[in-house]
């Protein structure tokens, strides 16, 4: 059996995703707050039937090896080892290397390579960019460590640099670095212009994206790559390439707030130190702490934001058995630190902090806590923290100590805990987020795939896809011809049968698990023979007008250019859409 097919048959993807979420039993799947954004409210479904995890909201997940690939931000070569090892699947090293597929992944990295020595060429002739590196204390070492560079200030000069490197259109857009802002226009933009910019790497120190700090007066002081196949920021930390061997010395990460920061640490001797990017700290971000240390410091900024981001922290962590200290700089940032007293940073962070709870019921001594609205603040605050403490005994001791800091007994605040919990439970589901899922599963197919998913959901209507105008591109019309070439009984069909490629069968299990989860798979056959040709007739004039537009969009170009030939055959078939579509009105 094919190693990849042997390590799916063996290792169900309930089993794998549990180990990650709590799951919840619903009908013949399962929910859970979804790994890979700030959910709230359950949209990951994980179907055992289709081996798919996914979630509609955020459009992540997949079969158990997409999923292991997004959740450990690992390759697809070591997830196959990892999950192997797991699944008790020996791969003879023959086997390794004839299923390991280079994927579009492969080309992307290939891509951010580039332009980072793009940016790192660029940065020796600008001298602006290196006066500021200059002023704000970074030595050559440290630029050439994280492989800072800059930006040109160009609309397009990255982006035709990698043009004549061999990359595509197509792939510089997946990568991040160019964008097309309206696709009526061919142009294409550089995203980052006139930037100090910071690549991004994953643990196993692989490039994923860049982070960029203007150098004029763009109203956004920081930009980051945009999510993609490589970059996602629920699971990157900043520094954590350079911080993994520090760490697992220290048994500890020290978390700051920006790039300057994490550099600001290494200047002064601080090596295991990480910085979220780009999106505040997400349970993703826990999973990759906890893995790597049983202490997290956090050494942020004193401003709201920074108070804030220090109680989401504990309250993330804390569930987890991680233990959360604080260490308090005497500047706005470890940055400003390290400039002016570099020696006092590293004495702080090598010391460890004191643990946040500690360090919050000091503060909170110096405010009025005599007054009601005094005591009801300090309970707004401190109850969702003592909630979501993971360990009994450690919950007791914090209860004892916040109970004498309000003046009270550990019984009167332990009923209020229990109380605000109880009103927390009750609350009811946010309809709003319901709402949120569904628009955003609406928007992760097109009418074509929903007409196509609709026929692998009842075979039996295989007879009505010459309905369908057969589609010219991408998975949609790979997926037309297998469905058409496929020879076995309706009762047969399944994505494992048809003749399609891996990535098209596990985009293809996605689309069946929307349709279940949208109740498109519970009709009975008269009903989904109509609402079949309902969709089919709705696709074609989604088709119809899309093409309408190319061919308007081309036969204005040719009328420009005065290419007569070109236009009337332009002409002729702008007429012949115009008519296609009156009929599928």
């Amino acid at each position: 059996m094919d190693p990849v097919e042997e390590i799916k048959s063996r290792l169900p993807i309930e089993e794998l995703i549990g180990q990650y979420c709590q799951l919840q039993k619903k009908g013949r799947n399962f929910v859970c707050l979804c790994p890979f954004h700030n959910d709230t409210h359950p949209s990951f479904t994980v179907s055992p039937d289709k081996g798919i995890g996914y979630c509609f909201a955020c459009n992540s997940g997949g079969d158990i090896f997409s999923f292991y690939q997004q959740v450990e931000n690992v390759d697809f070569r070591q997830a196959l080892k990892d999950l192997a090892e797991k699944a008790g699947v020996e791969l003879p090293e023959v086997s390794k290397e004839s299923v390991v597929k280079k994927d579009e992944k492969d080309r992307l990295r290939e891509c951010l390579e580039a332009t980072k020595d793009f940016y790192a060429d660029s940065l020796k002739n600008n001298e602006v960019a290196k006066k500021y590196l200059e002023e704000r204390g970074i030595p050559q070492e440290q630029i050439e460590l994280f492989g800072i560079g800059v930006s040109p200030d160009s609309f397009s000069e990255t982006y035709n640099h990698l043009l004549k490197k061999g990359f595509s259109k197509s792939e510089i857009l997946k990568a991040g670095i160019s964008v097309q802002k309206d696709l009526s226009e061919e142009r294409m933009y550089d995203r980052f212009r006139n930037r100090l910019m910071f690549p991004i790497f994953d643990a196993q120190g692989k490039i994923v994206g860049f982070g960029g700090r203007t150098l004029g007066d763009d109203d956004a002081k920081y930009i980051n790559s945009s999510e993609g196949p490589l970059y996602r920021k629920s699971n990157i930390l900043y520094g954590l390439n350079f911080a993994k061997e520090a760490i697992r010395s220290a048994k500890s990460i020290v978390m700051v707030e920006g790039y300057f920061d994490v550099l600001a640490c290494h200047r002064v001797g601080i090596k295991n130190v990480v910085a979220v990017s780009g999106t505040a700290l997400t349970q993703e971000h826990v999973h990759i702490l906890k893995r790597n240390a049983e202490t997290v410091v956090l050494c942020l900024d004193q401003d709201r934001a920074g108070k804030e981001a220090a109680q989401r922290a504990f309250i993330l962590c804390s569930p987890e058995e991680l233990h959360v200290h604080t260490v308090q700089v005497p500047d706005k940032d470890p940055d400003e630190t390290a400039t002016r007293d570099p020696k006092l940073l590293n004495q702080l962070l090598s010391s460890g902090g004191v643990p946040y709870l500690d360090k919050l019921a000091n503060d909170l001594l110096e405010k009025d806590l005599n007054s009601i609205q005094g005591k009801r603040e300090a309970m707004e605050l401190i109850v969702p923290l003592l909630n979501s403490i993971g360990s009994s005994v450690e919950r007791e001791h914090y209860i004892n100590k916040f109970a004498s800091v309000l003046s009270t007994t550990n019984v009167v605040l332990k009923e209020d805990l229990s109380r605000l919990e109880k009103q927390k439970i009750k609350t009811p589901i946010n309809k709003s987020e319901d709402n949120e899922l569904e628009d955003a599963r609406k928007k992760q197919f097109s009418k074509l795939e929903v007409s196509l998913g609709l026929f692998c959901t009842y075979p039996k209507h295989l007879g009505l896809l010459d309905q369908l105008i057969p589609p010219d591109d991408g998975m949609p019309s790979r997926l037309y011809a297998a469905l058409k070439d496929f020879s076995g009984g309706y009762e047969t069909l399944s994505p494992k049968t048809l003749d399609i490629t891996d990535e098209d069968r596990e985009r293809l299990s996605i689309l069946l698990l929307y349709c279940e989860e949208s109740d498109l798979s519970a009709w009975s056959e008269i009903l989904s023979a109509q609402e079949i040709k309902r969709n089919c007739q709705a696709s074609n004039r989604e088709f119809l007008q899309k093409k309408q537009k190319d061919i308007a969009k081309k036969l204005l170009i040719a009328r420009t250019q005065g290419n007569s030939e070109e236009e009337t055959r332009l002409s002729a078939e702008y007429q012949q859409i115009v008519k296609l579509s009156r009929l599928t009105r």
